[in-house]
């Protein structure tokens, strides 16, 4: 497949579900025009939807982000690669559900957990999207081995946690919350495929 297309492709499927993230945010409904003391209380009790789609923000800005610097490296895009890439894609286009979910009952369980499940399908399918390119010898001459292995590294370790954050949402959804912040900030430091290009010797 054309990778310019494939490319493309993805990239609008990030755009829409980041874009999609803002309308988990909306005021209720007035019966009645309310009192600007009333308006400011349910703008205020959006904290929760808030809080929710910053997080969400980041967790695909940095999918996006990951997703570029792993197929720069990349010299040609096969058949499965398109399909796991597919698998990558339903679990983003979900994310904005399962955010409006949790931003609306971020004490519960059961969205503290569907928000989890959700992250942990995207990691699975990064795992496995970058073990087949890995495999299949899709990385371009110049990737050296050091630079793979530190990128599976990176991808493991975010799955681990997203694996810990959706069983803790079990008993402390809280506490998941804080866990799925700690993989967005463990990704702000470049490593593996999304440090700078390795040189072409």
């Amino acid at each position: 497949m054309n990778k310019s297309r494939f490319e493309a492709f993805t990239d609008g499927v990030f755009a829409f579900a980041i874009t999609v993230l803002i309308l988990g945010i909306a005021l209720p409904a007035f019966h009645a025009p309310p009192s600007e003391r009333e308006f400011t209380r349910a703008l205020l009790d959006l904290w929760p939807n808030v809080l929710a789609y910053l997080l969400s923000f980041a967790v695909i800005g940095i999918m996006w982000q990951n997703h570029h610097a792993l197929f720069r490296l990349v010299a040609h895009v096969d058949r499965r690669t398109v399909f796991l890439n597919l698998t990558l894609l339903a679990g983003t286009v979900f994310i904005p559900f399962a955010t409006s979910t949790l931003g609306a009952y971020p004490a519960m369980r059961p969205a503290a957990f569907l928000y989890g499940l959700t992250l942990t399908e995207t990691a699975v399918a990064y795992n496995l999207l970058l073990a087949h390119l890995s495999r299949s010898g899709a990385f371009a001459q110049h990737v050296d081995a050091k630079t793979i292995r530190e990128t599976t590294i990176a991808y493991r370790v975010g799955l681990a946690i997203y694996v810990v954050a959706t069983l803790t949402s079990l008993l402390a959804p809280a506490v998941s919350f804080a866990l799925y912040v700690v993989v967005a900030a463990y990704y702000l430091i470049p490593r593996g495929a999304d440090a700078d290009l390795p040189r072409i010797r």
